[in-house]
């Protein structure tokens, strides 16, 4: 029997975009072959004492307890973790690296340069990394340093049971969300990298132009300041703590989705959204023309009045719109999470072969 120790990190209330990948891929495990799973998390600190603790103190002398096991593969989940591949077995140790943002990004006192380059070094002591996009694996060799022969691209798939179109008849019956405005979402954080600012300035001009409009975010908001300042308070709409199936229901519920980011490693919200049958309007970036394919409109990320633009023209023609749904359901089709279980197990089976 394959054992894999999966190491998580910290213990989250909530299913995060790395825990629902390890979620996903692991339900598929079981019905490929007889797999044990054991799951190595560290409880929320309850002061920064208690997270240098446990973090890098406990987590690191329970993660290596048992390495050795015969048939076990040890398995990082998140690229910041990458410092346990100082400590456990390198044979039987790989890590998935969702993108390299974090090493890019300036040092800070939350994210020192000595805990990133400590992270990045034992990031390269596995003995595979598992990216994945194309795009992540391209970062990795470019920016990184990592020889090309370690990186195995596996990437994301969908779960088209959670997020699908709901018909007319029935989202008659679900709980209204503005039903007498057009309704733009985002989904996600608000940290620089996400581009959350271009897109209010690109509201804000859509309001003072008169449009009947809302913007609904789902995420905690950081820019609250900035929209009492623009006088948005009544038209921005935060969610937050919501179930997979209330959001599907939002996904319906809205006109567009629109995705701002500089940087992502993936961009799971857009495929969301067009397995819900939702048109999608998204930075032009390489990562967002890799995994969207055709089916977006494309603007260039820091343009908020092309934008402004784009969303004008885009709610106002029925035939795109149609046209911007089909494709966005065709090509989630192609993002299977038992394929990425397939190609997962494959790599747990030839690290314990050879």
């Amino acid at each position: 029997m394959i054992k894999i120790r999966t190491l998580i990190g910290r213990k989250l209330n909530y299913v995060n975009g790395i825990l629902r990948r390890q979620i996903e891929l692991d339900r598929y495990l079981h019905t490929l072959e007889e797999v044990q799973l054991e799951y190595l998390y560290y409880e929320a600190p309850l002061n920064p004492i208690d997270f240098i603790s446990k973090r890098y103190v406990l987590f690191p002398y329970y993660s290596i307890r048992n390495m050795n096991e015969k048939n076990a593969v040890n398995h990082i989940t998140f690229q910041y973790l990458g410092d346990l591949g100082h400590f456990l077995n390198r044979n039987n140790t790989i890590v998935t690296c969702h993108d390299i943002s974090t090493f890019l990004e300036k040092s800070s006192f939350r994210s020192p340069f000595f805990v990133k380059a400590y992270s990045r070094e034992g990031l390269k002591k596995c003995r595979y990394i598992i990216a994945i996009s194309e795009f992540t694996k391209q970062e990795l060799i470019s920016k990184l340093g990592i020889r090309e022969e370690k990186i195995i691209v596996i990437k994301n798939g969908m779960n088209q049971g959670i997020f699908k179109p709901i018909k007319n008849e029935d989202l008659k019956s679900i709980t209204p969300l503005y039903p007498e405005f057009k309704k733009i979402l985002h989904v996600g954080t608000e940290i620089d990298r996400k581009n959350f600012l271009t897109l209010l300035k690109a509201f804000y001009l859509l309001k003072k132009k008169g449009y009947k409009i809302k913007l609904i975010r789902v995420g905690k908001p950081s820019f609250k300041g900035v929209i009492k300042q623009l006088g948005l308070e009544k038209d921005v709409h935060y969610l937050a703590n919501i179930s997979n199936e209330r959001l599907n229901e939002i996904y319906n519920l809205c006109d567009l989705f629109v995705f701002p980011s500089f940087y992502e490693g993936w961009g799971a919200p857009g495929l969301e959204a067009a397995s819900a049958g939702t048109p999608v309007i998204c930075s032009d970036i390489p990562i967002f023309r890799e995994v969207f394919q055709d089916f977006p409109i494309f603007f260039p990320p820091k343009d908020y009045k092309e934008l402004v633009n784009i969303i004008k023209d885009t709610l106002n023609d029925d035939y795109t719109m149609s046209k911007m749904r089909e494709r966005g359901l065709n090509v989630v089709k192609k993002y299977s999470w038992k394929e990425s279980s397939i190609k997962y197990l494959k790599l747990v089976q030839k690290v314990i072969n050879d």
